[in-house]
């Protein structure tokens, strides 16, 4: 009995860390911001987020290193690999080009 109350805790407790990580939360990301196929991408070591809004002011910064702040939408399922949405908010340029 002891050890199934000590599961169910676990469980509560990691189900409400990963709940709170939601895509109403402002992350700052850098990377590589590319045009493909008409999509803007950011490009990071371990990601790649599709963007979202600010897309007039997005075709400045192709091809630089930006910084973007923004809201990940939270995913029903997300694949390793697999690109995330980020809602952006701000833009920063960093470098005039991709390293």
């Amino acid at each position: 009995m002891h050890k199934a109350y000590v599961v169910l805790v676990l469980v509560m407790l990691v189900t409400q860390c990963f709940g709170q990580q939601t895509a109403h939360e402002a992350v700052t990301i850098s990377g590589c911001l590319m045009n493909m196929n008409g999509r803007f991408k950011l490009l990071t070591q371990g990601q790649t987020y599709v963007l979202k809004g600010h897309q007039n002011e997005l075709f400045s910064y192709n091809g630089m290193l930006v910084e973007v702040t923004g809201t990940v939408e939270a995913a029903k399922s997300h694949s390793p690999g697999m690109p995330m949405i980020l809602h952006i908010t701000r833009v920063k340029k960093l470098a005039d080009t991709c390293m």
